[in-house]
């Protein structure tokens, strides 16, 4: 049993006040100070199921045992002879007798003097039991399943103002979002650089039993939604994918059975890094994870502390980026107040520990990659009335990333910055849905509140740059990648220092054309003097085809010179879906009719028509965009198509379909 250490604020310590007062009342002594101290401090009766000096002065004087007067102490040293009998709710004039004779006895040993004396004998006694603090319940429970019963102080890190603050602000949001059906929140706030928990807000309120109020939000695994994109573009930076200006693919994805679709169900053909990350898009998300690994992504996360991957990599897949794991909200705070920390990653402190400063810390991600990854994060648009913070005065940034799971069961929100890791859930425990229920809308304004009570520092409002952790490089300013030799415009960028480099961009070509560059020529077909090289800004069929749908101007590539018996290098013809072996399932309507499937193909030039066959057999012509329809049979298939310059692309198929007819 530890012995409880209280700091003395009057001449005498608390310790020697109970021992003189005990020698007073001519009680046993034969024990040191420091035995009797944990017997009667820890375990003395007190009425009802008050036990212990220490919860006796919380509940009758609202105060810490080192705070109380000669008159309180003198109070509380008595009752435990007979609570039962007297105390301030029972006999309070043969109490106050009890406690002025024990005065007097401490004024006669010249323990206290005459004006304490008389002081103390004025002061009135309380009238009723107070109420304890209850703040941080989830977090007292948390460490009772941790450390079980025990007598000794256990000091945590939580700032009781704070604590207390942020409960209000998460009872006050609760109570607008029970309004459209969403019952709980959770709510952890760390310092970036130390990983203090400062506050601890398991649910809503802790009392409320119609909602699971006692049901700990900060330990309960719920999928991650889109939280976990930041650190796979982090990484990415460092592995020379990426950088924040470099274009990435947005079109229709097929990885097996697994087709990711943005939350918009739109396409934009490419967008940068930066953008796709800054609108939470789900594809390039995904086609990102399985450029960089997603064996390395699971084991950075492992690495960085997040305890709930109980699967293996291949068993996630590709959803791991999409919430197709769950985390707690002490995990997520963790990782985030990692990449606030110049990409090291440690475990968060919630008990006292003077010497826990680097334990366990691992540098998983670089310094450059943490700092760029969070300036993008700080351009999100902030919800309401903070969406114009940066025309205030006293503003203060802040990088900051949603999450809504499948479903909508799920809202997270967690914000960065050198001082403060604020990491909000809300949601039902119950695990129900609701269509109200974003990352966006529920989680970030509750997240920004307590972001804008906490106080701040001016001088370390944001991160500096680590000027050993940045480089400077040449990248194309059409699509951030390195610069190659046929990009006409460059621009210098910051990339982390001491990693993988970009690779150079592969959209810029070098073509030879006629003078008036109406057409492509080359050795077997070009007239001695009369043609000339220019470059151009080529994209694949894919893109270029929701690049226009998405109303971009490309400029089209001239035709290869008729009648020139070289083949023009490079296929424009893509076939999009079906993806190669895949197998289609034919599902039927509710007549039994088999529905269609459609056939979707891409071409690098917008005037070319797409001649369509499906088992030799011709189905039809495309042009602008081109898509077919049709019914298939139970069995292997073989998609193709061709254009007018002979241009052509297979693709070989499995459709599936169950009690089949043929027709």
């Amino acid at each position: 049993m530890q012995v409880i250490r209280l700091s003395g604020k009057r001449k005498r310590s608390l310790l020697n006040k109970l021992v003189e007062m005990l020698q007073a009342v001519k009680l046993e002594t034969r024990y040191s100070k420091e035995e009797i101290l944990k017997m009667y401090v820890n375990h003395a009766p007190y009425g009802g199921n008050i036990i212990g000096y220490h919860a006796a002065s919380l509940k009758y004087f609202h105060k810490k045992p080192e705070e109380l007067t000669w008159s309180e102490a003198a109070t509380l040293a008595i009752l435990p002879n007979s609570p039962g009998l007297i105390s301030p709710m029972v006999n309070r004039e043969k109490l106050i007798k009890k406690r002025n004779k024990l005065l007097n006895t401490l004024f006669e040993k010249k323990i206290i003097d005459l004006e304490t004396y008389r002081s103390s004998i004025s002061e009135p006694i309380p009238k009723e039991l107070g109420s304890f603090f209850n703040h941080a319940p989830h977090l007292a429970q948390a460490l009772v399943s941790r450390y079980g019963l025990t007598s000794r102080v256990i000091r945590t890190t939580i700032i009781q103002e704070h604590q207390v603050r942020i409960e209000k602000l998460m009872a006050d949001h609760l109570k607008y979002l029970d309004s459209i059906g969403v019952k709980n929140g959770a709510a952890l706030v760390v310092e970036t650089k130390t990983g203090k928990v400062r506050a601890y807000v398991g649910s809503q309120d802790f009392f409320d039993k119609n909602s699971g109020g006692q049901v700990d939000g900060i330990y309960s695994p719920r999928s991650t939604g889109s939280i976990l994109k930041p650190f796979l573009y982090a990484l990415a930076m460092d592995e020379g994918v990426i950088l924040p200006q470099t274009l990435v693919r947005d079109i229709p994805s097929y990885f097996g059975s697994f087709s990711p679709a943005n939350a918009d169900e739109k396409y934009s053909g490419v967008v940068t890094a930066k953008e796709a990350l800054i609108r939470s898009l789900n594809v390039p998300a995904v086609r990102l994870l399985n450029t960089y690994g997603l064996n390395k992504f699971y084991i950075f996360l492992k690495s960085a502390g997040m305890s709930t991957l109980f699967r293996s990599p291949d068993e996630y897949g590709l959803t791991l980026v999409l919430g197709g794991a769950e985390a707690t909200l002490y995990d997520m705070a963790a990782l985030y107040s990692g990449l606030g920390n110049q990409g090291k990653f440690k475990p968060l402190q919630v008990v006292y520990d003077k010497n826990n400063k680097t334990s366990g810390q691992k540098e998983l991600i670089s310094p450059g990659a943490c700092y760029l990854t969070l300036e993008v994060l700080k351009e999100l648009k902030r919800p309401g009335a903070e969406y114009y913070w940066d025309q205030y005065r006293d503003r203060y940034p802040i990088a900051w990333k949603t999450g809504t799971s499948y479903g909508q069961r799920d809202a997270w929100a967690v914000g960065v910055t050198p001082q403060w890791t604020i990491a909000v859930w809300v949601g039902n425990f119950s695990g129900e849905g609701n269509s109200n229920l974003s990352g966006a809308r529920s989680a970030a304004p509750l997240m920004l509140d307590i972001f804008n009570y906490l106080p701040k520092s001016k001088e370390n409002n944001w991160f500096k740059q680590p000027v050993k952790g940045l480089k400077s490089v040449t990248i194309c300013l059409d699509t951030g990648f390195a610069a190659g030799l046929d990009c006409e415009k460059t621009v210098t960028v910051l990339s982390p220092g001491g990693k993988k480099p970009l690779k150079p961009c592969p959209y810029h070509k070098g073509i030879w054309v006629t003078p008036d560059e109406r057409h492509q020529v080359c050795s077997l077909c070009w007239e001695p003097g009369k043609y000339k090289r220019v470059k151009k800004l080529v994209f694949p069929p894919d893109i270029a085809q929701y690049l226009r749908e998405s109303g971009v101007i490309l400029s089209e590539l001239p035709w290869h010179k008729k009648g020139c018996p070289g083949i023009t290098p490079g296929n424009p013809v893509r076939i999009i879906y079906p993806v190669r072996n895949a197998k289609l399932w034919i599902p039927r309507d509710f007549d039994g009719e088999l529905q269609y499937i459609t056939f979707k193909v891409a071409h690098g030039n917008r005037q070319r028509s797409v001649y369509w066959y499906i088992d030799n057999v011709y189905k039809g012509t495309t042009n602008h965009q081109h898509k077919m329809i049709a019914h298939l049979d139970n069995g292997w298939h073989t998609l193709e198509v061709v254009d007018e310059e002979g241009n052509r692309a297979s693709r070989r198929f499995y459709a599936a379909v169950l009690n089949h007819k043929k027709r």
